[in-house]
């Protein structure tokens, strides 16, 4: 039996959210495993998110005493997220791969602050290692250690959130993290959305569509150039900066700020963006730079090719998924999931060398693809698609998700009383957090590895 067919044997909470018991938890641990998407606790429930036929699929089970069976005893994907859920509620995952403290390094005014048993903690000075690690330009590397050290970048969003409208929670969202500040509010926006059962129009599908490809456009040249300077090519990244600067005088230009924060609303988009100008110009203003742009790059290939290896099993055993995971053979791509194939034709695909290079010559291929998909977009704009639209009935719960250019990004909600009663957002730097320490060789070119991820480490500690 594999752990999809165990979770969908349990008691169904909501369309796609089932609850087992201790017992059938356990059980559900033995079956094959699935892919891993999210983990996460509250005081009273654990909770797991895993993708089932590219659909997502929940699971929880109840907190006995504080403890539950640990997921990262099979799935090694869940590990950092059960350290996370034990520094800030105070879970105990029976049987884990590792639970050392993942965030609270010591300085933190309470213990499990979260949780309501959460109580004063004595206020130790962090660990020496931890205060080099916070003062080096490697966080969240122990730098010479070849460990990982979270905790500098957390900003405790989770509680911040909690009991927002979600209209307010919306705004905080929107600015978790400078590499998506569209995708992220785009995944929470949708997961709000199936809580309450509203099914966007046309006009909203695509103004949406069209904002995350320009996003993904500007934040793979802004990789680019960074990577072009890490290695010396200075021509490059001077190339891809005036391209990124280019996208965000664009974006200024018709009607929404540089960066594209808060252009996604609690109707939508920002009112005031001329969309499908915005569309066009982008497109016909970056697609003439990218000749010169690929050739600059195609000299980049002995300095990139064989660094920061991530091998396809590795990619697979830790759910891998976005830019990262194609360049390493994974072909998963959110974009799948939306309400159409336009991303289709001319699709970068994916890669199997699995190193710097390989994440360089996607993110290449990455942005001449949206610029074509937002094209296509802009010039069948809110043209109603085939399929049956059907009616969402609002559970109260909802999931959502988004393709971000650094991967995919996973919101799951619960409202109560109209406002957030549980919230979790899954950036994708916290899936690749399992495997920087096996990428890293103490020496400068960890820098390269980092930037060729794209790694955030605001992303991975929300």
């Amino acid at each position: 039996m594999t752990m999809m067919a165990a979770i969908r044997a349990g008691e169904r909470v909501t369309p796609d959210h089932y609850a087992l018991d201790e017992a059938a938890w356990r059980a559900m641990l033995t079956c094959a495993p699935g892919w891993f998407i999210a983990h996460w606790c509250d005081d009273r429930r654990a909770y797991a998110l895993f993708l089932d036929q590219h659909k997502p699929l929940m699971v929880s089970t109840p907190l006995i005493d504080g403890r539950y069976f640990a997921l990262s005893a099979v799935l090694p994907a869940a590990s950092w997220p059960e350290r996370f859920a034990q520094d800030l509620w105070g879970c105990l995952p029976l049987g884990a791969a590792d639970t050392e403290a993942a965030l609270d390094r010591g300085g933190w005014a309470s213990v499990s602050p979260l949780s309501s048993r959460s109580v004063p903690a004595d206020l130790a000075a962090p660990s020496s290692v931890f205060d080099e690690a916070l003062h080096s330009d490697m966080s969240p590397l122990a730098w010479g250690r070849r460990s990982v050290m979270p905790g500098a970048a957390h900003i405790g969003l989770m509680h911040h959130l909690a009991g927002q409208t979600p209209e307010q929670a919306l705004r905080m969202v929107s600015r978790s993290n400078a590499a998506s500040f569209v995708a992220a509010p785009l995944a929470y926006s949708r997961a709000i959305e199936s809580a309450l059962g509203i099914i966007p129009s046309d006009e909203i599908r695509d103004a949406r569509i069209i904002l995350s490809e320009i996003e993904r456009v500007a934040v793979h040249c802004r990789d680019l150039a960074l990577m072009a300077r890490l290695t010396g090519f200075a021509l490059l990244a001077s190339h891809a900066s005036l391209a990124d600067d280019l996208c965000a005088a664009l974006c200024a230009n018709h009607g929404a700020t540089r960066r594209l924060t808060d252009a996604i609303t609690p109707d939508g988009i920002a009112a005031g963006i001329d969309i499908t100008g915005l569309a066009h110009a982008v497109h016909d203003g970056l697609m003439p730079r990218l000749a010169v742009m690929e050739g600059l790059h195609a000299q980049m290939a002995e300095r990139l090719e064989g660094v920061g290896f991530l091998a396809p099993a590795k990619a697979e055993i830790f759910c891998i998924g976005g830019l990262i995971g194609r360049a390493s053979g994974r072909t998963f791509d959110l974009r799948q999931l939306e309400d159409d194939m336009r991303h289709v034709p001319g699709r970068a695909g994916s890669r199997l060398a699995g190193d710097a290079w390989a994440r360089q010559c996607l993110r290449m291929d990455e942005i001449r693809d949206s610029l074509r998909r937002i094209d296509r977009i802009a010039s069948r704009f809110g043209v109603p698609l085939p399929g049956d639209m059907h009616d969402a009935p609002g559970s109260g719960e909802g999931i959502g998700s988004a393709e971000g250019p650094h991967g995919d990004i996973w919101c799951w909600v619960r409202l109560k009383d109209s406002r957030l009663d549980g919230i979790m957002i899954r950036d994708p730097a916290l899936a690749t957090l399992g495997v920087l320490p096996g990428l890293m060789q103490d020496t400068w070119e960890d820098r390269i590895v980092l930037a060729s991820l794209g790694f955030d480490p605001g992303g991975a500690e929300q």
